[in-house]
C-alpha cells in the first residue's frame, strides 16, 4: 500500500489546533460546506463539498482512532480506491508551535490509482492552507461551537 506524507508547522498551540480539526461547528468554515458526525470513536461522518454545476460531492468514513491532542484516524467507508485512511499527528513544538503531519495512505501499488495518490496529498495540501487561513483570520472561533 502506498501514502502520501506533509508536515505544517502552525503558529499555534497544539489545543487551539485540535479544536479546529475536531470541532464539529468549525470543520464547516475550513474543510467542507457540509459534515455530520462528530469526533467519536467508531463513529461516522460525513464531508459534503458544493461543487457548482458538478453537483455535490460527499465521502462517507468511520473515526477509528482518537487520542485528543495526539492523533486522529479516520477510514474511507466510499472510496473508489478501497480502505483509504487519513492519519493526523500533532506534536507541540513549544508553547505556541504546533506540527501536524498529514498522511492519507492505503492506496494500492497500481499505476491505475496514481490519479487518486497525487490527488490526495494535493486536496490535504490545500485544506491545511485552508485551516492556517481560518486560524490567522479568526482569533477566537469559539462563536462557531454550539453550547449545550
Amino acid at each position: 500500500m502506498r501514502e502520501t506524507r506533509s508536515e505544517f508547522e502552525f503558529d499555534e498551540p497544539i489545543e487551539r489546533l485540535w479544536s479546529a480539526i475536531t470541532v464539529y461547528e468549525v470543520l464547516v468554515h475550513w474543510l467542507a460546506d457540509e459534515v455530520r458526525g462528530r469526533p467519536k470513536e467508531g463513529a461516522e461522518f460525513s464531508w459534503t463539498w458544493k461543487l457548482g454545476l458538478e453537483g455535490d460531492f460527499t465521502s462517507h468514513g468511520i473515526y477509528k482512532k482518537i487520542v485528543p491532542g495526539k492523533e486522529l484516524v479516520m477510514e474511507w467507508k466510499d472510496h473508489p480506491a478501497g480502505d483509504i485512511f487519513l492519519q493526523l499527528l500533532f506534536e507541540s513544538l513549544g508553547e505556541n508551535k504546533t506540527k501536524l503531519t498529514v498522511v492519507n495512505g492505503g492506496f494500492p501499488i497500481s499505476n491505475a490509482f496514481d490519479v487518486w495518490l497525487d490527488g490526495a496529498k494535493e486536496g490535504w495540501d490545500g485544506q491545511v492552507m485552508e485551516l492556517k487561513k481560518f486560524l490567522s483570520e479568526n482569533k477566537d472561533f469559539a462563536k462557531f461551537a454550539k453550547k449545550n
